[in-house]
């Protein structure tokens, strides 16, 4: 069975609602997928960095829990493990609030022992971050040179747009590593300004790379292979849209490998994306930022 292997930041999410705390969870781009992986039966490894202390003795039991591999991550002594405080508005989106204190030598992992056939989610701020990038762009090149399957999404928040002339160049190389890519309608808008989907898809495309572009309740855009396709959005009422986008990453994934080998026409592809929405709707009915055991039970 082929390896899904997540590339991202680890934190604790503390998620408030009208001014107060209302749950406490691990949570990450590639950390949220990997969960819902792992719960959904897939053999995931997380590729990361996380504190040796008690926050990070508890998201490591959790990983751990939940059938997580965690050979491939960095436990450091000196700084801790980060908090993001989660402020979720009138339609439960979230506004984030990161407290961080790294150590000077950050991210020092082994490269994983890529094969073949193996997946690798990444993105977010952790893989275009200048202090990680060499070794970030070490491991997707190591990575797409054995044959694993790339998939990217920038989910790059507005808080980091003061520094976005030095970040798109970044972003726009990973688009070319990448095989897939996968950002909401807000990310590129953040990242360019003023684009159409239809203009994010060509852009996408012109770094040779499929793309999928997911416009909450307007539904999701692809543009792969050449061939465009449609899906709808699911409407709900959402609880909590954290780890929305991290889960229909996981649901493409989970997709890709039910399928065992990557789709060749657009109905295809059409019935990974409905599979990724269902993912992305499941999380965003509760306050967890992972699909729940009984959905993964009827997968």
């Amino acid at each position: 069975m082929a390896r899904i292997f997540g590339l991202g930041e680890t934190v604790l999410d503390i998620v408030f609602k009208d001014g107060r705390p209302v749950s406490s969870q691990p949570g990450g781009s590639a950390f949220n997928a990997l969960i819902s992986l792992a719960r959904a039966g897939h053999h995931v490894e997380l590729i990361s960095e996380i504190g040796v202390d008690s926050v990070g003795n508890r998201i490591m039991r959790f990983l751990e829990d939940n059938g997580v591999g965690t050979r491939w991550i960095h436990r450091f002594s000196t700084g801790k493990t980060p908090v993001a405080l989660a402020f979720l508005d009138k339609d439960n989106n979230a506004r984030y609030q990161v407290y961080k204190d790294f150590p000077d030598d950050r991210f020092q992992i082994e490269a994983p022992d890529f094969k073949s056939g193996d997946i690798l989610l990444f993105g977010s701020f952790f893989s275009v971050n200048p202090v990680l990038r060499p070794k970030v762009k070490e491991l997707l090149t190591l990575a797409k040179n054995s044959g694993v399957y790339l998939i990217y999404d920038p989910n790059f928040r507005k808080n980091h747009i003061d520094g976005i002339e030095i970040y798109r160049p970044i972003i726009e190389e990973n688009f070319s590593i990448a095989h897939l890519v996968r950002g909401s309608d807000e990310d590129f808008e953040t990242i360019y300004g003023g684009i159409t989907i239809d203009e994010v898809l060509s852009k996408i495309q012109s770094f040779g790379a499929d793309a999928i572009v997911t416009a909450n309740a307007h539904g999701v855009y692809a543009l792969i292979q050449n061939n465009s396709c449609y899906v709808a959005a699911e409407p709900i009422e959402p609880v909590s849209t954290i780890g929305a986008g991290d889960n229909f990453n996981a649901g493409l994934a989970h997709g890709l490998v039910k399928q065992h080998r990557l789709p060749d026409n657009s109905d295809e592809w059409k019935a990974i994306i409905k599979g990724a929405v269902a993912f992305s709707t499941e999380v965003c009915l509760s306050m967890d930022n992972y699909i729940s055991n009984d959905f993964a039970a009827i997968l």
